[in-house]
């Protein structure tokens, strides 16, 4: 009766030390760090690399608003470094402060709702950040962008509109010439005979001459371009001239 009464003391001090090691075990365990917690020790962390590269819209290129109030967008996009976890931009409007977004990829939407006080140049940089970096990359060069609207059809000059050209014979050369808008780089210029298109071009001058072979009326419009610009300008208003024989 001895014996098993020992054995049953024995059993329970077994069991109450067994019990005591799982306690400590898992009194330990919550001290363990969550890995997305997880944060390197300073010695362990690397100098940034070199900041991204600003890809698009193109330094100095134009975004251009066709209507008030506004509603459209445009991305910005600069290269994709590894190992980065997220990007801050730094925007400036015209004089106004900068302000700073963070965004998780190297593409960022920015919205045009409103163009008060933004039909101006904006100016962008961006810079980079990971875990294992020390600290942000530099920021990349600035570049810039302007919002504008979108302009109306060169004006006209040359010949004025409705003049009627009497020549003796055929080929005959007319020049038309209109005027210039702002910083565009070239112009795409139409000439119609009665309805159907008599001849197109793009040209690097605010001029054209045109070959007429023969006797009818003609009308012409013109519209600004250039490789800064997200949009042609709005085509001119047609001026006409007609070519006839002398009597």
């Amino acid at each position: 009766m001895k014996q098993v009464t020992t054995m049953k003391l024995l059993n329970a001090v077994v069991k109450i030390a067994f019990l005591y090691v799982l306690s400590l075990a898992v009194y330990v365990q919550p001290s363990c760090k969550d890995p997305d917690e997880f944060e390197p020790p300073e010695d362990t962390l690397v100098p940034p690399p070199d900041p991204p590269q600003l890809v698009s819209p193109i330094d100095g290129f134009v975004i251009m608003i066709e209507s008030v109030p506004a509603n459209s967008y445009y991305e910005l996009k600069w290269t994709d470094l590894e190992q980065a976890e997220s990007y801050q931009l730094e925007y400036t409007i015209g004089t106004f402060p900068p302000f700073i977004k963070t965004c998780a990829a190297n593409v960022c939407t920015l919205w045009v709702s409103d163009t008060t006080n933004r039909l101006c140049n904006h100016y962008w940089r961006v810079r980079a950040s990971a875990p294992a970096w020390e600290w942000f990359t530099e920021w990349s060069e600035q570049w810039h962008l302007e919002l504008r609207m979108r302009p109306l059809g060169p004006q006209h000059i040359a010949p004025p509109n409705d003049t009627i050209f009497y020549v003796d014979s055929l080929p005959f050369e007319i020049e038309v010439q209109w005027d210039t808008i702002q910083d565009e780089e070239f112009y795409e210029v139409v000439i119609f005979e009665d309805s159907l298109v008599y001849d197109q071009c793009i040209v690097y001058d605010n001029s054209f001459v045109v070959f007429i072979y023969d006797t009818a009326q003609y009308s012409w419009q013109v519209r600004a371009g250039s490789s800064y610009w997200q949009y042609w300008s709005y085509w001119s208003s047609p001026w006409f001239f007609r070519v006839s024989y002398q009597n």
